[in-house]
């Protein structure tokens, strides 16, 4: 499965370090007994909040991270996930949003597939993530990506702003224990993708499989 850039970036540098090697060992072994989809993407995603939060047990971290609720710069951006994190969002909008997501928006997003160059030919609006509310905080936030939670800025935060079709340098939260689990994630996954043509294909799926709630009323 392709990892996440910066995640790649971090295990190609990591992966003989006695002690970040280790993690993405421990999480190798644990997912590869786990098959359900759903376990799984809650798993990982507590491993990258259990190696978050001792670094934002630094005072240095917790007071200088520019990233505040209702800030949505990155939520425009094309986000990775896996098909186990798919799954997770997916039962999250059947189950918590009884459906009531924007799926005209989102099938726009999917057709762009896990291609940059096509996602920024989208208006802002249309790049706008589905799970956001009217007040730019995320609806799924118990449940969002891994990627989305080791995205943590020093930078200003206009600079996430990508109206402009174009991402420009930030200054990112160094998060290598995060980054290991998440590339075990990706290795260890069935599938992978961009979020949006994740979510779609996945609801398409459910829709085959179950009669008894048609997700596109």
């Amino acid at each position: 499965m392709k990892v996440p850039a910066i995640a790649a970036q971090t295990y190609d540098r990591c992966k003989d370090n006695p002690i970040l090697g280790q993690v993405w060992k421990k999480i190798t072994k644990t997912l590869s007994k786990m098959s359900d989809p759903i376990k799984r993407a809650k798993f990982t995603h507590e491993a990258v909040d259990k190696s978050l939060e001792e670094l934002f047990e630094n005072p240095v971290v917790s007071n200088h991270v520019s990233c505040k609720k209702g800030c949505s710069g990155c939520c425009h951006t094309q986000v990775s996930v896996t098909r186990d994190e798919a799954a997770l969002l997916a039962q999250f909008a059947q189950k918590k949003l009884k459906n009531k997501i924007d799926l005209s928006r989102l099938e726009k997003q999917a057709r762009a597939g896990d291609s940059a160059v096509d996602w920024y030919k989208l208006s802002h609006d249309d790049r706008r993530c589905t799970f956001l509310d009217k007040n730019n905080e995320c609806m799924a936030y118990e449940d969002r990506p891994s990627v989305c939670r080791t995205n943590n800025v020093f930078s200003p935060p206009i600079l996430c702003d990508t109206r402009d079709g174009i991402e420009h340098p930030i200054r990112l939260l160094k998060t290598e224990g995060a980054d290991m689990a998440i590339a075990a994630s990706f290795m260890s996954a069935k599938d992978s993708g961009a979020l949006p043509y994740m979510l779609w294909k996945t609801l398409l799926e459910w829709r085959k499989i179950s009669k008894e709630v048609d997700l596109f009323k």
